[in-house]
């Protein structure tokens, strides 16, 4: 709950505005401020506000205020700039409060500048600071509200007058001799409360999104086993073909031979565009590749699956509280600064702009795109991937300073350059991928024909929610 008329009047009469120079202005987020005032036989002392909030209150600050990681904004970045730039060094004249009202007005001289501060604590919009001048021109204020005609330039109207409300509002149970302590002890707790349970929210909304990503890696990597763990199947028809490499005739399409193992018939499929000797080869080199896809997917999911684990104990940890609120505050805030940590700027490229996780993905849809990216957008640290032996878009992954592209990351570009190429329909593709700087155009090549070198190669199965996922907040953006 605010403080009322009453309540500001008794903490404003503790403070000892009067006589005291302002000598610098902290803001810590967008709706609280901390004010560093000395006074010639007092010292030190700082005035802690808080507007447009339920904890909106003045009072003596003993305690330091954490400032929190807002990130810069335009709002933030002008106040306070203006508020070093034209009140420091101003001292404190006198103060004034509207009768029964919550405005509170500081009058200061600035080396004969004459200026005033207004602190309006109230609810809704009408909350504020503003500064003007003599003449009560606006000179800047912490929330420009058009609407109200409240922004730099304009008049600012007084207050209509209020009339005594007869005793409806009342100053609460003391508990100490200071009231500015009291406020600050009873509204620091409740803040913090809040806070936590907000903080605990967004944390869990947070181990809900990166386990469900995870498990949809686990599970990629999960089909893509049982897609390719039939792999001993192409070796025995390769072994069979080597046996009866006698009955193999040019152009056909089948062989029928004896199956050692069940003793039975057993047709197997030929390609009629290769010679006879090619059949055998063309198995065994199908196992090998179905091998090895078998056992990088199954590389994947354990390190999937021990990525999932540790997440889920990372967030019980952060979790599970301790005997300590505020270190558990620090614990969480910490967890979601991450979040926003190096956000990429989305940008108007050919193609898609997709964002996956802190990495900027650039997608070709077609040729014309691949070669606009490939030209003028993508540079050489980036990360370039494409479907193997198979035509479609280009995936470019935006080079991060100091950072390695994680398996995330990679699995969404290679999902995305999947469903624009032609193996689609397919389902599942081989990719590779190598930086930019590694490609080479051969000479008379088509349209974003490129040679890749040092490439790595990675199977990937199409996961629908990962699309869907991706897609749709590129729709959104």
């Amino acid at each position: 709950m605010s403080l009322n008329w009453r309540e500001i009047e008794l903490i404003t009469s503790e403070l000892p505005f009067v006589g005291s120079s302002l000598q610098s202005v902290v803001q810590h987020d967008f709706h609280s401020l901390s004010w560093f005032f000395y006074h010639p036989s007092l010292g030190r002392w700082t005035l802690y506000t808080e507007l447009g909030t339920p904890y909106s209150r003045l009072h003596m600050e003993t305690h330091p205020v954490a400032v929190q990681q807002m990130g810069k904004t335009a709002k933030l970045q002008r106040f306070i700039q203006f508020c070093r730039a034209n009140l420091e060094g101003s001292q404190v004249v006198s103060v004034e409060q509207v009768p029964f009202d919550r405005l509170l007005t500081l009058h200061l001289d600035n080396h004969g500048r004459k200026l005033h501060l207004y602190f309006r604590f109230y609810s809704g919009p009408g909350a504020n600071i503003i500064i003007t001048d003599e003449q009560d021109i606006i000179l800047d204020l912490l929330y420009r509200r058009p609407k109200r005609d409240e922004k730099s330039g304009a008049l600012l109207m007084p207050p209509e007058a209020k009339e005594d409300d007869g005793g409806k509002f009342i100053v609460r149970e003391r508990k100490e001799s200071s009231f500015n302590r009291q406020i600050e002890e009873e509204y620091g707790q409740a803040s913090n409360t809040q806070t936590l349970e907000e903080l605990v929210l967004k944390i869990s909304r947070k181990r809900d999104r990166e386990l469900q990503s995870l498990e949809a890696t686990a599970n990629s990597h999960k089909r893509m086993m049982l897609e390719s763990g039939k792999f001993s199947h192409f070796k025995k028809m390769g072994d069979l073909l080597s046996a009866n490499a006698h009955l193999l005739k040019q152009k056909g399409t089948s062989l029928e031979v004896d199956d050692w193992e069940s003793g039975e018939k057993l047709l197997i499929p030929l390609d009629p565009k290769l010679q006879p000797t090619q059949q055998i080869a063309h198995y065994y080199e199908r196992y090998q590749k179905a091998k090895g896809s078998f056992e990088n997917a199954r590389t994947e999911y354990d390190k999937a699956m021990l990525e999932l684990e540790g997440t889920r104990q990372k967030y019980e940890r952060l979790l599970t509280p301790s005997a300590n609120d505020k270190n558990d505050i620090r614990a969480l805030k910490r967890e979601l600064g991450t979040e926003t940590v190096d956000k990429v700027t989305k940008v108007n490229s050919p193609g898609l702009t997709i964002q996956s996780g802190q990495y900027t993905l650039l997608v070709g849809r077609n040729a014309k795109e691949n070669d606009e990216l490939l030209r003028h957008w993508a540079k050489g640290n980036d990360y370039w991937m494409h479907t193997r032996d198979c035509p479609g878009g280009y995936v470019f992954i935006k080079f991060l300073k100091n950072k390695s592209v994680p398996l995330e990351v990679l699995l969404d570009a290679a999902n995305l350059a999947l469903v624009f190429s032609k193996a689609k329909h397919q389902g599942k593709a081989d990719l590779y991928y190598t930086q930019v700087k590694h490609l080479r155009k051969p000479k008379g090549g088509k349209m974003g024909l490129v040679l890749p070198t040092q490439e790595k190669n990675l199977s990937v199965v199409l996961d629908d929610s990962r699309l869907a996922r991706l897609l749709l907040e590129d729709d959104d953006a």
